[in-house]
Order: structure tokens, then sequence, then C-alpha cells
């Protein structure tokens, strides 16, 4: 899971941007990116541009975790420490590391959307393929892509762009900023099952939305594995 920490008054984060489209192109369905909008520079004017507010609870929540906060910043898997964070040059290799290695627990995830009950039903499968000692925790954010609006971009001219498009925005979270319990000293072949009834918000655009799952060993703070669907599909 890669988290860009973003914000629409950050004229160098369309760049960090770019590298996170890269590596989800390089890596396909084996990464997650996860667009975390926050900080000053996330700032709503009253009129013109940057009327939009992008921030959440759960956004600044994640960005506080953060030792040292500005954007552009990111985390891959929160490793090696939840506060760790990460210059856009240093996502790659760490990315690729990562993603070699084996994981703990497989993960599935399905999604039926209701349109006349205003609902969308979550189903979360892991499979556990060696022994997990301690406590994990397991956490189900709501992503929104595709959305037109205003940002800065030091490397356009003019730098503030009307309508650029923000792709994988953090809108909320279905178990909370910090998930709910997934399993207590599992042992390998042990298979976890669980269940959510989110109602949706209509003013996100559904067809453009995506749901990402995530398992964490909750003394370290470190993502395990990831899962993302989109929601129609």
């Amino acid at each position: 899971m890669l988290e860009d920490f973003t914000a629409h008054q950050c004229g160098n984060c369309p760049a960090a941007a770019i590298v996170a489209e890269a590596l989800e192109d390089t890596y396909g369905q084996d990464i997650c990116v996860v667009a975390i909008h926050s900080g000053s520079l996330a700032a709503t004017n009253e009129e013109g541009a940057f009327t939009t507010d992008w921030t959440n609870e759960i956004s600044d929540i994640y960005y506080n975790q953060l030792d040292f906060q500005a954007n552009p910043l990111g985390r891959v898997n929160r490793s090696p420490s939840l506060g760790t964070f990460l210059f856009p040059v240093e996502w790659e290799p760490l990315v690729e590391d990562i993603i070699t290695e084996n994981v703990e627990v497989a993960l599935q995830i399905a999604t039926n959307y209701s349109d006349q009950n205003n609902e969308v039903n979550i189903h979360v499968n892991g499979q556990f393929q060696e022994s997990s000692p301690g406590n994990l925790k397991l956490a189900v954010l709501v992503l929104e892509s595709h959305i037109i609006d205003y940002q800065l971009d030091y490397s356009s001219d003019p730098e503030v762009i009307p309508d650029y498009e923000f792709n994988h925005v953090l809108r909320d979270a279905v178990t909370g900023p910090f998930g709910l319990d997934f399993s207590i000293n599992a042992e390998d072949g042990d298979e976890v099952q669980k269940n959510y009834t989110y109602e949706w918000n209509n003013a996100w655009q559904v067809e453009n939305a995506s749901i990402v799952a995530f398992v964490y060993d909750n003394e370290t703070g470190q993502v395990i594995n990831t899962v993302k669907t989109y929601i129609t599909q």
C-alpha cells in the first residue's frame, strides 16, 4: 500500500502523483495507491480556486502519524514504522523490495452495491499462509477517482490547473481509521471472513469509487497485505 500525502495547493504534488501512477501501471493489482489530502497546503479559499475541502478526519489522523509533516510525502506499507515518511524518489525502491516478499495472509475482497438501499456490502476473506503470532487489525477504506478540480502544479504554465484529475482520493474508513480486530495468534491454514455494510454518500460517484482493505500488525503498525476492488465492477 502506497499512501501519497498530497494537497491541492502543493505545487510539487502532481509530480509525486505521476510516480504513484507509474508504480500502479507497473505492478497492477499488487499495489494499492491511497491519496491522502492533508496539511496546511490542503487549506481552502472562500472563492475562486481551491474551494473544495479534500480533507477529512481519517486523512488528518493518518497525516499526524508521520514523524514529519509536509507534502508530498508517502508511506509504503508503513514500513519500517508507522511514523516513517518517504520522499517520492524513495517510493519505487521500497515498493520493489516489499512486493517480492512472501505474504503472511492472502486477502480477497468482494463488494455489492445496492442502489435501492443506498448501501455497499463488503466482504473480506483472509487465508493465513503461515502462523501469525500477535494481534492483527483490518482497516477498510473508501476511495474515489476521476474527480476534476483545481490543482497547483509548478511544472505547468499557468501553474493553477482548473481541470486536474484527482485519483485514489481517501473519502472515508468503513472500519474507522484504526480498523477492527482481524485475528489473534492465527495458525497456518486459518481462514478469517469479515463482512461490513456501509451507507453510501451520494455526493461521491459510486462508479468511480473503490474499496481498499488492509491487514496490519497492531503492535508495529506495519501493513501485512492489501487488496482493492472497484465497487461497481
